[in-house]
């Protein structure tokens, strides 16, 4: 079924989400566990591993959150959060993440696929604009390229490896151990994501005491003054897995 209503908005938000919103109050969710698998109103629907075409873009629904803006819900539909790895990982390359069209065509960072393992691997959407192209080769110039791919004609795969100098620093990633990264990447990844020291990320990386205490209460629960205060990575959800997005 098209998704299709003239009371409805649809608003891409990123390569990996896009909003409805307009006269959202038209729309039932349904729930099922405690999570939205679907949105429906009388001539209109969208459920979960559907794929939704917007604006000349197709989106595998994979998540559906609501929230309110005002009086009114919003419905933030999406293929995939950002992985640990877009995080943590991919400043490893290099720059920051301006020149890597982050807020543009990049989908989402990973630590493999079903053919690399222990790489950097970069999901994008393909665009035949001249400067993604000019982009495309400039990446492949990367000493640590390895290939690139297309899972489907909208994204294009560019698979790295790990740079020698930030192999101890990625091991340390897979375990969990953000604060004993090195102190040089430390900066480097704040530096690439554009945070200040005093940010969220940083309160991981460095482990503060007010990041402990402020989870302690969230959570209800004692942490140890060496806990690490993320949580470890979850494999699959770090792996590429075309079926998520196409």
């Amino acid at each position: 079924m098209k998704v299709k209503h003239k009371q409805l908005i649809f608003t891409p938000r990123s390569p990996r989400s896009f909003t409805v919103s307009g006269a959202t109050s038209t729309i039932k969710p349904i729930v099922k566990n405690g999570e939205i698998v679907s949105l429906v109103s009388k001539d209109w629907s969208i459920h979960l591993g559907m794929n939704v075409p917007i604006k000349r873009r197709k989106y595998k629904v994979n998540i559906i959150k609501e929230r309110l803006v005002g009086n009114t819900r919003v419905y933030d539909v999406s293929s995939s959060i950002l992985t640990k790895s877009s995080i943590f990982v991919f400043p490893m390359l290099g720059a920051d993440k301006t020149l890597y069209m982050f807020d543009q065509l990049f989908v989402n960072c990973f630590i493999g696929d079903d053919k690399h393992k222990d790489s950097i691997v970069l999901l994008y959407r393909f665009s035949g604009d001249s400067t993604f192209l000019k982009f495309e080769e400039a990446l492949k110039k990367f000493s640590t390229f390895v290939e690139s791919y297309d899972p489907s004609p909208e994204y294009v795969v560019f698979v790295f490896r790990v740079p020698q100098q930030h192999q101890e620093d990625f091991n340390k990633f897979k375990l969990g151990k953000y604060s004993e990264l090195s102190g040089e990447y430390k900066s480097q990844l704040l530096d690439f994501h554009k945070f200040n020291v005093h940010g969220e990320l940083a309160s991981i990386l460095y482990r503060t005491e007010s990041k402990r205490l402020r989870m302690q209460q969230q959570l209800n629960v004692k942490i140890p003054v060496n806990a690490e205060l993320h949580s470890i990575i979850d494999i699959n959800q770090e792996t590429f897995n075309k079926n998520d997005y196409i």
